[in-house]
């Protein structure tokens, strides 16, 4: 149905009425990515200020000490064109999949959901290691070459790429309505996970580290993500560490490094016991 037809901000994920032909289609498309790039910067706006005010009130969790990103404004400037890119290879994924032209999403359901959104989120980071691999690659470095640029990136940096990364990057949720059976609102809630992660990743400073980023568990941290952008070869993937950790692109220092940033365990041995008095020595 078409957005005028139903008055719904959700009609853009149902079915055009093909009596409207292209121009039904059209309108839909054109409705959904408009939603698409408002979310975006709404969480945009969100979450980079939210990690500028925890940045300012606590400086000492930034990552690389001796280093500061003077022209983190700047790199706003090229945001407009990776917001238009994700939108529209996110809204262009929706809209097959509502148009039936995709495979048949499952109905959603308590098993269901966690099994495509786990599945949907796996195969991601596995496009994301492997497009960043390519995007080093000397003939392909040349449209990743802008992104590192911040080699002590902020949280403004996550959208500081050129037209042809985006794309690659976000290329993947283009096409997985065509592989995997999920339900679009899961794939909404995959891209706002990415979106807020990426933001996250690029931030500069660790302010959620934890065991669960470093051996023996696959999850990655800021961390992870700054390391690649300070020592350029290392730490190429998303969500997880294991590609990394598998193809030997893991950074040596990394588990070390997030275990520094981990709040420290009180020393047992100089702890008082309750109703004793302390040491007066």
């Amino acid at each position: 149905m078409s957005f005028f037809a139903q008055y719904s901000l959700l009609a853009p994920l149902s079915a055009t009425v093909p009596e409207l032909g292209w121009r039904g289609l059209a309108l839909d498309f054109a409705v959904l990515f408009g939603l698409t790039v408002a979310a975006i910067l709404i969480v945009l706006a969100a979450v980079g200020g939210f990690f500028e005010v925890m940045n300012a009130r606590h400086p000492e969790r930034r990552i690389q000490k001796h280093r500061v990103n003077r022209r983190k404004w700047q790199e706003l400037a090229h945001a407009p064109g990776s917001v238009a890119i994700i939108a529209l290879c996110f809204s262009g994924g929706l809209f097959a999949q509502a148009q039936g032209w995709t495979i048949a999403p499952l109905a959603l359901s308590w098993w269901t959901g966690p099994l495509m959104l786990g599945l949907s989120v796996v195969l991601y980071d596995a496009w994301f290691y492997w497009v960043h691999r390519l995007l080093h690659w000397k003939p392909f470095y040349r449209f990743h070459a802008l992104h590192h640029k911040s080699v002590a990136p902020t949280v403004w940096t996550n959208h500081h790429e050129t037209l042809v990364e985006g794309f690659l990057n976000q290329a993947f949720y283009l096409l997985i309505p065509f592989i995997l059976p999920i339900p679009w609102q899961l794939l909404v809630l995959q891209k706002l996970y990415d979106q807020v992660s990426g933001m996250l990743g690029h931030a500069g400073f660790e302010h959620f580290a934890s065991p669960a980023g470093r051996t023996p568990f696959p999850f990655a941290s800021t961390v992870f993500h700054d390391q690649h952008h300070g020592y350029f070869k290392y730490n190429y993937g998303h969500t997880f560490s294991w590609w990394d950790r598998m193809m030997g692109t893991l950074h040596p220092r990394y588990d070390a490094t997030l275990e520094s940033f981990e709040p420290k365990k009180p020393d047992s041995s100089a702890t008082v016991e309750p109703g004793s008095k302390p040491d007066q020595t």
